[in-house]
Formats: structure tokens, C-alpha cells, sequence
């Protein structure tokens, strides 16, 4: 894999399904870890921000984003992302997520892959493209536009 890409198509998974926000967490941070963006101790580093910050780790439009606490950047190899479909939802802070974007990002390159994937989401249409899309292909494609 190269250094530099911040999604692979080994990073999608559609058709999936979670009883909590954490099990999804956990998952998008396995998936990382998979993928080597990411140290074991970073998906301690997401649940911690779920447990205290999780205001921060949904975006809207259906879409969440859990990421790991600003210390838990010593635990990024490399910037990426991992991408969950989950056509039922998963409720998140009183809303349901239908796609969870796990973000491992060291302190540089955070602020530009949220702002990618916002400019992925921001049309409610555009999220609902992710929330239904069944070809992992499609929805690499979809995000590799803006990322």
C-alpha cells in the first residue's frame, strides 16, 4: 500500500450492522488497525473520545466520524480512513448514523480530511448516495473525489 493513500477499498465494508455507537467505533478502528494507519492503543483512543467528546464524532446527514483524542495522534502510522455502511443505522447521539468514517489523521493532515469528507456529505443527497450505495467500488470512488 502506499504511504500516502488515505482510503483503500480494503478500508470500505457495506451491509453492515451494530447495537451501539461503540461496537462501531471499535470496528472502524479495527479496520484501521487492519490497514496499518493506526497502533493497537489508538481505538482507546476513539472510544475515549466517544465517551467524552462524542458531540464531535458525528457530522450529520447520517454521517459519523469517530477519531481518536488529540494525544492519541502518536498512535497514527500514516493519515486514513476506514468506511462503514450500515443500511439500517446505528443510533449516535440521538441521531442514526447509516455510514461511519473512522478518521486516523496525525495533527497536520486532520483538519483536511474532515474538511474532505464534508465536502463529500454536505449535500444531504450526496449521504444518502453512501448510505444506500452497495459496491464498494462506487463508494471508493465516491470519497476519493474529495479526498
Amino acid at each position: 500500500m502506499n504511504q500516502n493513500e488515505v482510503l483503500i477499498k480494503e478500508s470500505i465494508f457495506t451491509d453492515q450492522a451494530f447495537s451501539s455507537k461503540e461496537e462501531a467505533t471499535i470496528m472502524a478502528g479495527e479496520i484501521l488497525l487492519e490497514n496499518g494507519y493506526i497502533k493497537k492503543e489508538y481505538i482507546d483512543s476513539m472510544l475515549e473520545k466517544l465517551e467524552t467528546q462524542s458531540f464531535a464524532t458525528y457530522i450529520g446527514n447520517g454521517v459519523a466520524i469517530p477519531h481518536g483524542m488529540a494525544e492519541g495522534s502518536k498512535y497514527v502510522n500514516h493519515t486514513g480512513i476506514s468506511v462503514i455502511q450500515v443500511p439500517e443505522g446505528v443510533l449516535w447521539n440521538e441521531e442514526i448514523a447509516y455510514v461511519i468514517v473512522g478518521i486516523a489523521a496525525n495533527s497536520n493532515d486532520h483538519m483536511g480530511v474532515l474538511s474532505a469528507l464534508a465536502d463529500a456529505i454536505e449535500e444531504e443527497d450526496d449521504a444518502k448516495k453512501l448510505w444506500k450505495e452497495t459496491s464498494i467500488e462506487n463508494i471508493f470512488n465516491l470519497l476519493s473525489m474529495s479526498l
